[in-house]
């Protein structure tokens, strides 16, 4: 048998952690470091398009070339960061060439097979978009710079942004014109006045757009000074028409710094992410075992991209930023419709303790929880966890989850285990923390059956914990055990 490769090992780590910091900026919905950064890229990428636009129809001042020029070029670089993450995010091109090169056993055909999910990556719209606005650094005559423009299609990218905008008008849509009407009646009858005291006097107000412009200026609290009262009638209408304009103004700005504000904390809360979410994992219920499950979740390569839903009726809880928050009660069909369950991976469902619940109470409600989730969606997996013993015995009886835990149950083992063989604790322990336990379908492998022997003497590398024949487990198992398709390895990666 010949090791895994050092090296192989160390790029693995490397991969997982540059995908991770990747996951976080472009993908990860439920960070706000995605937020943050989304709207930065956002800023640099408008900025680099107005001023290739104003390059192309209209030269750009002496005074600003230098930084627009910089600008554009920043933007670029922001483009080619972007590509790459996403182009690293597509998929995990160890996993599948060694999944491949056992298959086909050749390194050419593993290859090909690994690259494709990059390959469809790089011919996609918007990675074909993003290549040609960046081309023309490449060539010194600049005459590629038209194609720059094209990266007017990334802002697709920033759906969460563009939308932002729209659903903020729309739901202060009444207010907004209400203000407008208020806005334009204020500035037409000030304009009135002001035309009525200062045309015979002030040589700036000749005609009545002449007021309209001066009163607009006014009321903006600009003031560019082109144009000043020269009546003392016309000085205190001023004061009033500023007096008015900060008015109206703050009223503007609160109302859509308010829809804005309130926007982002239904997205931090997963209220617009909901509709599109798939393949994710749902927490029903809360309480301190979560945020364990939560830290596991993120930190093992195959889960951590992952959306997480938590949905509880509890308040002023902790919970993890990792994850979406819904308010509402797990034993509600509609609530879990609105979580997307029946489109998710994984429902874990928490006994979630209340004051005025009893024990017996909380995993009736675990139950129903686990039946509601079921009919929704039959095929899910399911882990439920009890606080009584009989009630979990009952529930493993009507199958109603796939794997059922008792709170409590495997601390009070591995205490037991301690008193008995104080290292043993030791192994448990560092197999809990330390190892990254993997299992996988064999057919993944292979779709003929082959003894463990042959099947290491193929893969060299891997370390086979144990099997899964159907239900039945399999610790450490004899090197002529026949391995068939339908079965699962138990694989520990360093």
């Amino acid at each position: 048998m010949q090791p895994k490769s050092s090296w192989i090992k160390k790029l693995k780590q490397i991969g997982f952690y540059i995908g991770k910091f990747y996951y976080k900026l472009l993908e990860d919905t439920s960070s706000t470091v995605f937020y943050i950064y989304n709207l930065f890229s956002f800023t640099i990428i408008v900025l680099s398009i107005a001023i290739i636009l104003l390059d192309l129809f209209h030269d750009i001042p002496k005074g600003i070339e230098n930084i627009a020029n910089r600008i554009v070029d920043f933007a670029t670089f922001i483009i080619i960061f972007e590509w790459i993450g996403r182009f690293i995010l597509v998929s995990d091109f160890w996993e599948d060439y060694e999944k491949a090169l056992f298959k086909y056993r050749s390194h050419w055909k593993a290859f090909k097979k690994a690259f494709k999910p990059k390959w469809n990556y790089i011919k996609s719209f918007y990675s074909l978009i993003d290549i040609l606005s960046v081309l023309y650094i490449f060539q010194p005559l600049r005459l590629l710079r038209i194609f720059a423009l094209l990266r007017i299609f990334r802002l697709g990218f920033y759906r969460f942004i563009l939308e932002g905008f729209i659903v903020t008008f729309r739901e202060s849509l009444t207010q907004l014109i209400f203000l407008t009407i208020i806005f334009s009646i204020f500035l037409f009858f000030m304009s009135f006045l002001i035309y009525s005291v200062e045309h015979n006097h002030n040589p700036g107000i000749k005609d009545f757009f002449d007021a309209v412009y001066f009163t607009y200026i006014t009321l903006t609290t600009v003031g560019y000074g082109d144009i000043t009262p020269a009546t003392h009638e016309g000085r205190f209408l001023v004061m009033l028409t500023v007096a008015g304009g900060v008015g109206l103004f703050s009223l503007f700005t609160a109302i859509l710094s308010s829809g804005f504000i309130e926007y982002v904390d239904r997205i931090r809360k997963g209220m617009v992410e909901f509709k599109t979410l798939k393949n994710h994992i749902v927490i029903c219920g809360w309480n301190e075992t979560g945020k364990y499950i939560i830290k596991e979740i993120r930190e093992n390569p195959r889960l951590y991209k992952k959306h997480i839903v938590v949905l509880t009726e509890l308040e002023d809880i902790q919970i993890p930023k990792e994850c979406f928050i819904k308010k509402g009660d797990p034993t509600k069909e509609d609530y879990l419709l609105s979580v997307n369950v029946d489109k998710a991976d994984l429902v874990i469902i928490l006994a979630e303790k209340k004051e005025y619940l009893d024990e017996d109470t909380i995993d009736a409600r675990t139950s129903l929880v686990a039946l509601l989730v079921r009919s929704l969606s039959p095929k899910i997996y399911i882990i439920a966890e009890y606080l009584k013993e009989e009630n979990a015995v009952a529930a493993k009886k009507r199958r109603l989850a796939n794997k059922i835990i008792i709170t409590g149950e495997y601390l009070g083992k591995l205490i037991g285990k301690s008193v008995v063989q104080p290292k043993s604790l030791e192994v448990l322990e560092e197999l809990l923390e330390d190892l990254n336990i993997q299992i996988v379908p064999f057919r993944e492998y292979s779709k003929q059956p082959k003894t463990l022997k042959e099947f290491l003497e193929e893969m060299g590398y891997l370390k086979v914990l144990g099997v899964f024949k159907g239900k039945k487990l399999v610790l450490a198992p004899p090197l002529n055990i026949q391995i068939n398709p339908e079965d699962e390895l138990i694989l520990v990666e360093d």
